[in-house]
Order: C-alpha cells, then sequence, then structure tokens
C-alpha cells in the first residue's frame, strides 16, 4: 500500500486566501447569511485541503477529497492511459498540474478521472508496477 497526497498550488492558496477575506469581511458587516456560507466554503476548502490523497492499495487507485465529497476507486488493471494536463476544472486535484487517468469502467465505457499527485514521477512508478500495459504520456 502507498499513499500520495495531492499537490497544492498557489490558485488553491489564493481561493482560501479570498474565501478567507470574504468571511471576516461578513462578519465585519454582520451580513450572517453570506457568512455563514463563506464560513461553510472554507470548512469545506480546509478538508479538501487535509484529506485529498491517492491510495494504491489492493490493485486499486483510491481517490479522497476530503469527508465531505464522495471517494471513489478504479481498478489498476482497467486504467488504459495517463497523461499530463494543465486544468482548472473540479476534480480530486488541488493543482491545475494534473494527470488525467482514462480508465474502462465495469461496463465497459470509457472514463476519466484528474488527479494531482505530489510526487507525480513515483505515483507514476507505482502505476506502472501495477499495470505494465498502461500508456503514459
Amino acid at each position: 500500500m502507498r499513499t500520495f497526497q495531492s499537490r497544492v498550488d498557489g490558485g488553491y492558496w489564493l481561493l482560501m486566501a479570498v474565501t478567507a477575506a470574504l468571511l471576516l469581511s461578513f462578519f465585519w458587516l454582520h451580513a450572517a447569511g453570506w457568512a455563514f456560507l463563506a464560513a461553510a466554503g472554507m470548512i469545506l476548502e480546509i478538508e479538501m485541503l487535509v484529506h485529498t490523497c491517492y491510495r494504491m492499495d489492493g490493485g486499486c487507485l483510491w481517490i479522497a477529497s476530503g469527508r465531505f465529497v464522495p471517494g471513489r476507486h478504479i481498478a489498476l488493471s482497467s486504467i488504459v492511459r495517463v497523461r499530463r494536463v494543465r486544468a482548472f476544472s473540479l476534480a480530486p486535484a488541488l493543482s491545475a498540474r494534473r494527470l488525467r487517468i482514462d480508465y474502462r469502467k465495469d461496463d465497459g465505457e470509457m472514463a476519466s478521472v484528474q488527479v494531482s499527485p505530489q510526487n507525480e514521477e513515483e505515483f507514476l512508478r507505482w502505476m506502472r508496477k501495477k499495470n505494465n500495459l498502461l500508456i503514459i504520456e
């Protein structure tokens, strides 16, 4: 079993700083409803910061993004291709520098997920060790 933490880049820290500034502003202005929403957002961001990780165990890649976001698992043998991408879309990744993992679901359909492991080369090495047919672009 091996666990990889998510890489965190400046964009995520900026998001957290803006959320914190909004939270303080709403408290200052006594805007309770908006302050509650900003606090909920801040809790979600901290939760994702602390708990976003990728674990390879028992032939599966387990992807976790905190207690409020459902995790998922992918059989390592079903992964077809991994390629490096730069994206800002919603994904279990805290960085824009990501790996897009294309895999085949149980029903045969293709799907993909984007992850951003801190130690990308070691992550790819572990994936290759578990699935030697993997194409890395």
